[in-house]
């Protein structure tokens, strides 16, 4: 969703990353997707990838990656100094700038939220589903990263009940991007667990597959309607759009791990930053953020979520294994 200005093709896709960059260091932006998706009518979707057409990152830190990745050993902390490095830009966030029509969320109110950081930047989120496991977007991962829980407002140093750990293994699907896209999820094993608490609890993943119109809550530090990057958590409710709405509009890239929410008149959307974020529908962890069309917002064109109902039996094989 990272596409320069002036881009004569009436849509792209793209993954939902973007950095939040501390003073004093160079933005980080993760890999754009390899794949284009042309407009309906012209050329079809390629299996050739390309990223010339989005933003590039010439320099990107993430390698090829195998399906489990383990830090190497003696990696120091990416926070030496606790979260207190971790801030959005000055001046971001100002009241009634939300993300894409949503609101802050109420302090610690989804103690399930984690963020992915890299020198002391959000580059992703992810969410805990068990004590020492926390589930993301596959396209999320990159070879050293640190994984924050009980976080809220980015802007407070030490933020009481907080925590930042090292991830034990990295497992990305096997059949991540294959197609293209498709089957976006990875699991992150933690170097130890975290206990329960006020600030810090799992969700359980949904066995039930989502259902049109189902009411939803989307939360995460991603771009604001204004194009801010927010300090505290942001909460957005978006519903579940029709099956065929979500095969129409993504027609080359839509496969059957992926389901679409948002879309509507009201503009709710996740954007630029929410990836691997949850997406909470009946209580339950329904999907994860992993890409849309930009701008982000438009009606008639709903975001596309990993689909976790599809992959109860890997997610509870792989934690039970590995």
């Amino acid at each position: 969703m990272m596409v320069t200005a002036g881009n004569p093709w009436g849509w792209l896709l793209g993954y939902l990353v973007l950095g939040v960059t501390a003073p004093g260091h160079t933005p980080f932006r993760a890999p754009p997707p390899e794949a284009l998706a042309t407009p309906r009518g012209h050329a079809p979707f390629g299996a050739q990838r390309r990223t010339t057409s989005l933003n590039p990152c010439p320099t990107s830190r993430r390698g090829p990656a195998p399906d489990a990745l383990a830090p190497s050993p003696g990696a120091p902390s990416r926070l030496p100094g606790g979260i207190s490095a971790l801030r959005p830009p000055a001046g971001s966030s100002h009241p009634g700038s939300h993300i894409i029509n949503g609101e802050d969320c109420a302090p610690h109110s989804q103690p399930w939220q984690a963020a992915l950081l890299l020198d002391n930047e959000l580059f992703c989120s992810g969410v805990l589903v068990h004590p020492q496991w926390v589930l993301s977007a596959a396209h999320c991962l990159l070879d050293s990263y640190s994984v924050g829980l009980g976080l809220h407002n980015l802007g407070t140093s030490h933020e009481p009940g907080s925590r930042v750990l090292e991830p034990l293994l990295s497992i990305r699907h096997p059949e991540y991007d294959n197609p293209a896209f498709a089957n976006d999820l990875m699991l992150i094993k933690l170097k130890e667990a975290v206990p329960e608490s006020s600030t810090i609890r799992s969700i359980s993943v949904a066995s039930r597959c989502p259902v049109e119109g189902d009411a939803c809550l989307v939360s995460g530090w991603g771009r604001l309607a204004n194009g801010g990057l927010p300090s505290r958590l942001q909460c957005v409710n978006i519903s579940v759009a029709p099956q065929e709405v979500c095969s129409e509009v993504y027609d080359s890239v839509y496969h059957y791990s992926m389901f679409c929410a948002g879309g509507g008149p009201n503009r709710r959307d996740s954007c630029h930053g929410d990836s691997g974020g949850p997406l909470v529908c009946n209580r339950s962890l329904q999907g994860l953020v992993s890409l849309g069309h930009i701008p982000c917002g438009q009606p008639g064109s709903p975001s596309v979520y990993t689909n976790l109902c599809k992959f109860t039996d890997w997610i509870q094989q792989t934690m039970h294994t590995s």
